[in-house]
Parts: C-alpha cells; sequence; structure tokens
C-alpha cells in the first residue's frame, strides 16, 4: 500500500472505512460484521493493498463525504458546459484519480467524480496542514514536535440549483495539539473559488443567504427556527441574542422586553426588525430534520455549519437543507441597484452605512455597494472610516471609528492575549460615515 493511500485511510472515519469495505467486497474484502473497530477496518483493507481499485474507491468515498463546513455561492454553470471545462483542463480526471505532490500547502486536485442522475460533480482536492504538538520524549520531558495533517477540501458543482459549493472537515482539536497558522477557514474557501477561476473559468457569485434565510422563517415557523443571531445594527456595535436550542428568538426577544423591560411589542415588529438589521451569523434549529446549522453571512458568502449529533453526517440531511435555502433565495431575487442607492443617499448626517450590512438588507454584492459609496465618496457626501474587525474586546486599545488606517498601532491584543495583525487588510473593518 502506497504512503499516500495509507494516509488517507488512516484520515478515514469508522463509517468511511465501513463503506470502503463494503464496496470493496466484491474484491475480496470480506466485511462479516459492520460493528468492526477502525483497527479492523484497516487490517482487512490492508490485504487489499496490491488492488489499485482500493485507492480509487477511496478517493470516491472521500469526495462524497458530507462535511461539517460549507461555504455555498451561486454560480452560472450547466452539466455538460461543467464537464467539458473538466475534461479540457484535466484530461481523464472524471472516474479517476492523480497523485499529488506530499506535503504540499497548496490546494491540489486528487479526483473528480460525475453523477449523471443529480447533475452534479464532485471535485476533491487536499492540502497539507501545519501543526504542532507535544510529545513524551522521557518520563520527566516533553518537546514539541511539528508534523502536518492532510486535509481534504471538495468543490461541488450544482448546476441544477445553480450553485456551488465548498465543503470541508475543518481541524478538530486535540489536546496539546495547535496550528501554526491559525489557517482561517474563509482562505481556505477562498483558495477554493481562486481554483475554479483560475483553472476551469468558473466565477463564484455572493449567495445571498440572510434574505433567504429571514423569509423561510416567516414562512415556515414549522420547518425551521432561529434559535441565536448576531446583529450587526448600521450605527455600528454587535449585540447577540441567544433563546437557547429550545426556545425561540423572536419569541424569547418579545417576552423579555415585556415581563422584565415592561416594553410592549408584539412578534410581528421583533421580526421586521431582525430582518432589517444586519447580521454576522445566525443559528438555526431544523425541526423536521434534526438538527442545527450555523449560518455565517460573510463578505464572500455564507459559511454553514453542521452540527450532526445524534443523526450522524448525512448527504441527505445537507441536500434538503440546500434545496430548502436556495428556493428562498430565488424567489426573493435581488433588488435593484437603485433602491440601495436611494436608502445611501437617504442616510442622515453623521450616520454611518456599512457595506455589508447593506448589501445583506438589499441582496447585493459588497462590489455594487462599494461602487456607490465610491461616487457618494468622490463628491464628498461620505468619507470612510475604519476599525479593528473583531468581536473580541481590546482591553489596552480603544476600538472606536478612526479617520484613516495610520491611526492604528500595527499590533493589538484581545481579551485572551491573541495578536491581531492591523498591517492585515481583512483584520480591519470599513464602513463610511454621511458627513454633510
Amino acid at each position: 500500500m502506497s504512503t499516500g493511500i495509507t494516509e488517507l485511510l488512516e484520515s478515514f472515519s469508522v463509517g468511511q472505512l465501513r463503506d470502503l469495505s463494503l464496496a470493496m467486497s466484491p474484491r475480496g474484502v470480506d466485511v462479516q460484521r459492520q460493528s468492526l473497530s477502525r483497527e479492523a477496518f484497516l487490517h482487512l483493507l490492508d490485504k487489499k493493498k496490491s488492488d489499485s481499485t482500493l485507492a480509487l474507491y477511496a478517493h470516491r468515498i472521500e469526495a462524497i463525504t458530507p462535511y461539517k463546513h460549507l461555504w455555498v455561492y451561486s454560480a452560472d454553470i450547466t452539466y455538460k458546459g461543467a464537464n467539458a471545462r473538466i475534461d479540457a483542463a484535466f484530461p481523464g480526471l472524471l472516474g479517476s484519480f492523480r497523485e499529488t505532490e506530499p506535503h504540499s500547502e497548496d490546494l491540489q486536485i486528487q479526483t473528480g467524480l460525475k453523477d449523471d442522475l443529480q447533475k452534479r460533480i464532485y471535485l476533491k482536492l487536499a492540502h497539507q496542514v501545519e501543526m504542532s504538538g507535544w510529545v513524551n520524549v522521557s518520563r520527566t520531558e516533553k518537546r514539541l514536535k511539528q508534523f502536518r495533517k492532510r486535509h481534504p477540501v471538495v468543490i461541488t458543482l450544482r448546476p441544477a440549483e445553480q450553485i456551488i459549493t465548498v465543503g470541508f472537515p475543518g481541524f478538530t482539536y486535540v489536546q496539546g495539539v495547535q496550528h501554526e497558522d491559525r489557517l482561517a477557514y474563509a482562505t481556505i474557501a477562498a483558495e477554493a473559488v481562486k481554483f475554479l477561476k483560475d483553472s476551469l473559468k468558473i466565477e463564484c457569485k455572493p449567495f445571498s443567504a440572510k434574505p433567504a434565510i429571514d423569509a423561510m422563517l416567516a414562512e415556515e415557523p414549522g420547518e425551521v427556527t432561529q434559535i441565536r443571531r448576531n446583529v450587526r445594527p448600521q450605527k455600528g456595535g454587535r449585540f447577540t441574542f441567544d433563546a437557547g436550542e429550545e426556545g425561540e428568538l423572536t419569541n424569547a426577544l418579545t417576552d423579555f422586553l415585556r415581563l422584565e423591560g415592561s416594553i410592549r411589542v408584539n412578534e410581528n415588529e421583533v421580526r421586521n426588525l431582525l430582518r432589517r438589521a444586519g447580521a454576522s451569523d445566525v443559528v438555526l434549529v431544523w425541526k423536521r430534520l434534526e438538527i442545527v446549522t450555523r449560518v455565517a453571512l460573510l463578505a464572500d458568502g455564507p459559511e454553514f455549519l453542521f452540527v450532526w449529533r445524534g443523526s450522524g453526517p448525512s448527504s441527505t440531511l445537507v441536500d434538503s437543507v440546500l434545496r430548502k435555502v436556495v428556493s428562498y433565495e430565488k424567489l426573493f431575487a435581488k433588488p435593484s441597484v437603485q433602491a440601495a442607492r436611494d436608502e445611501i443617499l437617504a442616510t442622515p448626517r453623521n450616520s454611518m452605512v456599512h457595506p455589508l450590512v447593506m448589501a445583506q438588507k438589499h441582496g447585493l454584492s459588497q462590489a455594487e455597494i462599494i461602487d456607490i459609496l465610491g461616487v457618494a465618496v468622490a463628491k464628498g457626501d461620505f468619507e470612510p472610516r475604519f476599525r479593528v474587525n473583531t468581536d473580541a474586546l481590546l482591553p489596552d486599545y480603544s476600538n472606536t471609528w478612526r479617520r484613516s488606517t495610520s491611526e492604528f498601532p500595527s499590533i493589538v491584543a484581545d481579551e485572551q492575549g491573541n495578536q491581531i495583525d492591523l498591517s492585515v487588510p481583512s483584520n480591519i473593518e470599513v464602513a463610511f460615515q454621511r458627513v454633510k
């Protein structure tokens, strides 16, 4: 068995090893009981190290495995056209696999898989993540050891829904083990998007998740409820509302205002307020599906985190969630740029316009909002403002809006002692203030 396939199988879960063993049963892998241990499955598969089918099936199983981190993008693609582009860029890849350069931090494509029934294409890539951990070298001494861990990334082209998803398992925390560069999940997703653009000339566009989720919550309260939302008002700041997993957010917030503040509002008023406000993430409970998802509403596209719990990872559950959200996204088409422009120009003096909040509200991209604001800035109606892009407290620094990035120190530390490098653009939040 080659080093590559050995590393691949050792990264598999028990469920993946069981599926692979069953797939290999016609080729001599005898699975008498499905409740075998992980070591027993690895022992069975090790006997087939000379069978080239083993690696092919293993890569296919990893490609179609449902992962807990899933980024969603809109894309104008067809099944036939996507197949043609992949065949042209990577001849013979679909239905096969290729060896990759070991120990590479760059995403490398390993296999492609077509699903003619669902009109779907899976592209599996992998890279190595730098990590370190303390190991015992004697009874009284530990030593910090550096190593790399293989990390799969799966791009799924879904022409029927006109979306592309980027999924990966994330990094499992282990005591004493840390990621050297703390590679951000958003960075991995961005690299996958860049791969599609550079290699296949396929453009990923922002997916308008917030309007779709808000509409779904209003229309189908029996199907899905929200239990937590991080709200970002246009004037700045962040508020977190959490109803607990057995509660429902609008009901809990209405009761809180009425019972503890003697402020009488109805649930529709609270729901409309939450819809109007910007948000950084929403936690949803899917009642029939019996799963929880956290949807991070980020600039480049939403990230869905699937909390499987008792149900276990399931492609069917992922598809059910995506179909529901996509259906509402299509129903609520993007409003015109003119509507956003009218609202921006009507902003009162000294008020702040946050591009991400405005983009979410109108179902537009941040680039479209920035274009509108660019004209207003050129006319002198607005000026840019900057602050540190973090939800954490900064004990030694007042995180207020500033006129210039030159007013920032090079590095600040948050409440947990993590350093934030302010020379990195993504660590700076930008908004625009109406000045006249």
